[in-house]
């Protein structure tokens, strides 16, 4: 079985579309309390957001890069250009410089964190990855999209033992799903203890998930 490629070897995750709008939620919301600067600022995220309705996101990025502009203490809007680079356009570089500016704006951001974690890891600096997904995991309820992107991140540092923690605590903190099993089996393959792989493999097989029939073959 030939495990499925990730998009040029890169670690990247699907853009959940609550998160999306709930994004777009905190920057009106923003809006509403008078910190823009422009009247501008207003007019680009409109702009932007159209944009993005018909997946434009050249485009809609532009906008909201003149927005920022405007309106620089905008740390959610910064992430949201971050998010756009990183899943949509797949530009790291860019990804990486926004999400900076959104922590330099808000520490706290934990998405900013992520995203950060992601583009540097695409780009092979290991030492700011490895920072930045440390910041987006240690608090006490990290996101599951976090704690997957991590696991991916130290199995393909090879460190195997560390990879299995955080599919742990994955599992204890939002229960196995067929992505942990899958991966947990992997590692196991790769660290050459395979009754811990057939074990991991077999409750794949057994838990009701939908498995590619090739997987199933596989396993």
């Amino acid at each position: 079985f030939k495990w499925p490629d990730q998009a040029q070897n890169n670690l990247s995750f699907q853009a959940d579309s609550n998160i999306v709008q709930q994004e777009s939620l905190i920057i009106r919301q923003q809006e509403r309390q008078g910190s823009v600067e422009s009247p501008e600022a207003r007019e680009y995220i409109v702009l932007g957001k159209e944009a993005e309705k018909i997946e434009n996101f050249e485009t809609a990025v532009q906008f909201y890069e003149k927005a920022l502009d405007k309106w620089p203490g905008n740390s959610k809007l910064a992430n949201k250009i971050s998010s756009i680079y990183l899943v949509q356009l797949h530009q790291n570089a860019k990804a990486l410089y926004y999400a900076k500016i959104a922590l330099e704006k808000d520490p706290s951001n934990i998405d900013a964190s992520l995203n950060a974690a992601i583009a540097s890891a695409n780009m092979q600096d290991r030492a700011k990855a490895s920072m930045y997904f440390t910041q987006c995991t240690k608090g006490k309820k990290p996101a599951k999209e976090a704690l997957l992107s991590f696991a991916a991140f130290k199995e393909e540092q090879q460190v195997y033992g560390e990879a299995l923690q955080v599919l742990e605590r994955h599992d204890a903190l939002y229960g196995e799903d067929l992505a942990t099993l899958i991966s947990s089996a992997r590692i196991y393959d790769k660290m050459g203890k395979q009754q811990q792989a057939t074990e991991k493999y077999n409750t794949a097989l057994l838990s009701g998930f939908i498995l590619p029939p090739d997987l199933a073959k596989f396993i």
